[in-house]
């Protein structure tokens, strides 16, 4: 026992000593980070603005994170003196992530950009670094569209990673045009604000529930969580939540949440029917799947598809509802997760007076991509 105390004390003093000495470590490099970071934003500066002489931050300037496109900082581009133009750094969604430095001049015209980071696919995205692709962009009107495929060259293979640049320079261009009309006399813009919509994000369950039944269909609804046959495994995948809707005293319908595999470490699904075992819709609950890929599964345009159809109905890929470009097995996971949770979710309905289940119905097929995995 002794022994097991003074080893158990000794690993203790092995941790705090090695938590000390990377804390030491990240105190002592953070100023080097940050200064190698400064230095590869100034030699940018030049490249994307080669006109310029001289070039500042930009007084008055506040940074817009509000969006998916974060502008962070802007530089103005001075010659002789004068302000000539801007310099934006700008941050947003590409197949992972990007982050570009992007000159304007003061007639709204794209002198050059230059990737400060991005962290894309070796040998597809990667490809958005090589002068064939980006130096397209120079010469371009910040009023432009920028719509891949006519306006912007697409990557053979990148078609998203194409997509996020574009909208990066596109939305970038923007907010320094508008900066450079409002305070330097820069020309107008001829166009509203691009739209970057925010990434969709997951339900809470409570907002799933009062989605799936809203007040203004199921005045008074009550959600009555049950525990019998919780945490039992069904075709794979764990059958986590089951809820009873009740309205004035009837029972509505019921929901049943899933968790099963996706391309990557899986998500949760929340299904609900109705008495007569239709789907009235399916919520993601939890994803966790690659950025602007699967991650499209949280897009309503996505998991919409679902509701309408019988409970008992296949939902197979490609013949019962359109899979999201890029990411079938993400597509095929959630499917299956929404069959599992109707068919469970119907099983309680019928408990409580639902509609009968077909025979032969438990023997219903799945996509089940993620076995290949």
């Amino acid at each position: 026992m002794k022994n097991m105390i003074k080893l158990g004390l000794a690993l203790a003093a092995f941790a705090s000593v090695a938590c000390v000495l990377l804390a030491v470590v990240s105190l002592l490099t953070a100023p080097a980070i940050a200064a190698a970071k400064e230095a590869e934003v100034n030699a940018g500066l030049t490249v994307v603005f080669s006109r310029a002489s001289a070039f500042e931050k930009a007084p008055g300037f506040t940074p817009d994170t509000a969006t998916a496109v974060k502008a962070e900082n802007l530089y103005l581009a001075k010659k002789d003196g004068s302000v000539v133009g801007a310099v934006i750094q700008a941050s947003g969604p590409t197949y992972d992530k990007a982050t570009i430095l992007l000159g304007l001049d003061l007639t709204r015209t794209i002198t050059g950009i230059k990737f400060l980071s991005i962290s894309d696919t070796p040998g597809f995205g990667q490809r958005a670094t090589e002068p064939a692709f980006y130096t397209q962009f120079a010469g371009k009107s910040a009023n432009d569209n920028f719509v891949v495929g006519s306006d912007v060259d697409v990557i053979s293979g990148a078609t998203i990673t194409s997509k996020g640049v574009a909208q990066l320079v596109k939305y970038a261009s923007y907010v320094a045009g508008e900066f450079l009309a409002a305070n330097y006399g820069g020309a107008s813009g001829s166009g509203e604000a691009p739209v970057i919509a925010a990434p969709a994000q997951a339900f809470t369950y409570q907002d799933a529930y009062l989605s799936l039944f809203p007040p203004e269909t199921y005045p008074d609804a009550t959600f009555t969580e049950v525990d019998k046959d919780l945490n039992r495994i069904v075709r794979n995948m764990l059958v986590e939540k089951q809820v009873i809707v009740t309205v004035a005293g009837k029972t509505a319908g019921a929901m049943v949440a899933v968790r099963g595999q996706t391309y990557k470490k899986g998500g949760v699904v929340l299904t609900a029917v109705d008495m007569n075992r239709t789907i009235l819709g399916a919520r993601i609950i939890e994803l966790n799947d690659t950025p602007n890929i699967g991650q499209q599964a949280l897009e309503e345009s996505f998991y919409g598809q679902f509701a309408g159809k019988s409970a008992d109905a296949a939902l197979l890929v490609a013949s019962d509802f359109d899979a999201l470009s890029g990411a079938t097995i993400t597509s095929a996971c959630v499917a299956d997760m929404v069959k599992v949770g109707a068919m469970e979710a119907a099983w309680v309905a019928t408990s409580r007076g639902g509609k009968t289940a077909p025979a032969d119905s438990d023997e219903y097929p799945l996509n089940g991509l993620y076995l290949e995995e």
